[in-house]
């Protein structure tokens, strides 16, 4: 007579599985652990980097982002309506509408000289018919004669930090400029020494 093979009682522990359905649970549990923990860290990077990021533009935003924005090379305008329009007309010292006349490429530094016949002057109110200053020679689109331009150049700096070219681009920075004219002025500028 064959009798079966039945394993000793102390290999079988009721409600236990076996060693292979067991390793498998422990190795998807493992798993599932590591990536909750890896959602958990990557969830925090996040928000402490969000945080940070909002902290230092608004630092900067505080403390001098216009001065950068002021550099030259970044003349461009396609930006629109800045996020503090009333500092930025506070900090500027010409700001006209008008069609190039003149280009003249300077041999000692990377910026050419533009000179502009004013159709309109917004900073100061009562300006000059003609005005000139430099335009970083990068800036896009290329400076050229007969366009018409809207032209930002701030405090203390020679060179244009806005460069609108074309009438849509004109029409969209004009608009925020006479908007913030037309209302009351409680803005000066935070880089104002007196001479």
């Amino acid at each position: 007579m064959v009798h079966a093979f039945r394993p000793p009682a102390a290999c079988l522990i009721p409600g236990r599985p076996s060693r292979p359905g067991r390793a498998l649970r422990v190795a998807l549990g493992s798993l599932a652990g590591a990536a909750a923990f890896s959602l958990v860290v990557g969830f925090g990077w996040f928000v402490v980097r969000s945080e940070g990021s909002d902290t230092a533009m608004t630092a900067g935003r505080d403390h001098g982002a216009e001065k950068a924005a002021d550099a030259p090379g970044r003349a461009s305008g396609d930006d629109g309506r800045p996020a503090d329009p009333e500092r930025v007309l506070a900090c500027s010292q010409l700001v006209v509408e008008g069609t190039v006349t003149q280009v003249e490429p300077r041999k000692s530094s990377s910026a050419n000289r533009i000179t502009l016949s004013v159709i309109r002057s917004f900073k100061p109110a009562q300006g000059p018919a003609e005005v000139s200053f430099l335009l970083d020679a990068g800036a896009q689109p290329a400076p050229r004669r007969g366009q018409h331009v809207l032209v930002r150049v701030a405090q203390g700096q020679p060179s244009a930090s806005l460069w609108a070219v074309g009438s849509t681009r004109v029409a969209v920075n004009r608009t925020w400029i006479t908007e913030t004219l037309h209302e009351p002025r409680r803005t000066t500028c935070p880089f104002d020494h007196p001479s």
